[in-house]
């Protein structure tokens, strides 16, 4: 998949696209279903697809103080989007001067001049713009002026409740994955690359790859059993979420660290996907590492029992 950013972009032009517009975080089925939704278009018209989205999120230029996380990294919001089949995304830098564009001018000016877009898709309550007055109306208003079709998509639900970023964060933050994963259309994961730690685990028997996790949004503390992805090959891990009470005094950023059973090689600087597929128990402090060891062997029984694995 092609990305494109719109900054030092000004001789960009595309002919004949489609294009779903939104900001994605997450990637879920709600997103899944309008960007499907633009593909199919995008067949229909011989167009080719494209997603608009923004970075940093809008919140966190006009409400820093919401602390919003992101559920996905930008390059993981890539990558699901070309799984699902998208050909180019552009990136539209976020900043409170974007914010005050006037609507009809990015229509005209983006979309139609330089993009060639053939159909809009964008959810129903999309805004954006000056006093947030681009609307769907005013892409209906445009669209006959303009020659392109406008497809106002209704959010998707699960059950009587509206899919959402907003309703999937809650999930995670509280640890129910497997709702939060039905939401998704996939199991919660955090991607990241693996840096060097204290190597307290390798001492302790159970070698683990510190991940430098690119998403703010991360389930309670705890060990889980999980499934870790380096490329396309996928391995039975256990993981930790936590500040190393037992080794550290002080509270410290939470650290993700994962044991991979059965696997011995070199992982540093590897960017690694980890899928969180059930909880084994919170983070406890131990007074000792061989009690923490006696621990560790029981998470990694349970966690084998999970895979159906014997201890090589």
């Amino acid at each position: 998949m092609k990305v494109i950013s719109l900054v030092g972009n000004s001789k960009l032009y595309l002919k004949k696209t489609c294009a779903a517009i939104g900001i994605f975080d997450g990637v879920h089925r709600g997103h899944q279903y309008l960007i499907k939704k633009m593909l199919s278009a995008a067949r229909r018209l011989s167009a080719k697809p494209i997603v608009i989205t923004f970075f940093p999120h809008p919140a966190h230029v006009l409400r820093p103080d919401l602390k919003l996380g992101y559920l996905t990294s930008l390059e993981d919001r890539f990558r699901l989007l070309e799984s699902l089949g998208v050909a180019a995304c552009l990136v539209v830098p976020f900043n409170r001067s974007f914010a005050k564009i006037q609507p009809q001018k990015f229509i005209q000016d983006i979309l139609v001049k330089k993009l060639g877009v053939k159909a809009v898709f964008v959810g129903q309550d999309f805004h954006f713009g000056k006093d947030r007055s681009g609307d769907i109306a005013l892409f209906q208003k445009l669209a006959l002026e303009c020659g392109y079709e406008m497809h106002p998509v209704s959010a998707l639900k699960q059950g009587r409740e509206v899919i959402s970023s907003t309703r999937i964060r809650q999930l995670i933050g509280t640890g129910k994955l497997k709702e939060a994963a039905r939401l998704l259309g996939r199991p919660v994961s955090v991607s990241g690359a693996v840096v060097k730690g204290a190597k307290r685990g390798k001492g302790l028997g159970f070698p683990t790859a510190n991940i430098a996790y690119e998403a703010d949004i991360l389930p309670p503390q705890g060990v889980y059993v999980v499934k870790v992805w380096v490329g396309k090959k996928e391995y039975p891990a256990m993981a930790n979420i936590g500040t190393r009470p037992s080794f550290e005094k002080q509270v410290s950023q939470l650290h993700l660290e994962v044991h991979v059973l059965d696997f011995s090689k070199n992982l540093y600087g590897k960017r690694l996907e980890v899928q969180f597929l059930k909880k084994v128990r919170s983070e406890k402090k131990f007074s000792s590492p061989q009690e923490l060891v006696k621990q560790i062997q029981k998470d990694e029984v349970l966690t084998r029992k999970y895979f159906s694995l014997k201890r090589q």
